[in-house]
């Protein structure tokens, strides 16, 4: 594969349409990774936390954020390694990723843009 950065490192689509909630032993202070900092208790549910920013609309995870040390242009999560497990499991070229991208008028991942990191995953 040659060096090109990720797909999803020009988009951020998926931190701008979710809500992401999860267990609250995912977070720092319960023995997890992801930081206290950045989420919210979910009213009502005392073992739930949520990402701030995704609570409301239009959604703006509070992690999403320009990666300069990546490249120029590029945009992440800025707690990629410590993202909670919805984030883990969100399929990239799948299915939520497509509709998800149309909705914020972005265009379509070609086959060529997808094909090589599915293979080297």
């Amino acid at each position: 594969m040659t060096e090109t950065i990720h797909p999803c490192l020009s988009c951020g689509a998926c931190c701008q349409n979710y809500r992401v909630e999860f267990s609250i032993y995912e977070l720092q202070s319960m023995g997890g990774s992801v930081p206290d900092a950045l989420t919210h208790d979910v009213p009502g549910n005392g073992n739930r936390a949520r990402m701030n920013g995704t609570e409301r609309y239009p959604v703006r995870c509070a992690a999403l954020r320009e990666l300069p040390e990546v490249g120029e242009g590029c945009i992440g999560c800025g707690i990629y390694e410590q993202r909670s497990s919805p984030c883990r499991d969100f399929p990239f070229a799948s299915y939520g990723c497509h509709d998800t991208r149309t909705k914020l008028n972005l265009p379509a991942l070609a086959e060529q843009e997808v094909t090589p990191w599915l293979q080297a995953a």
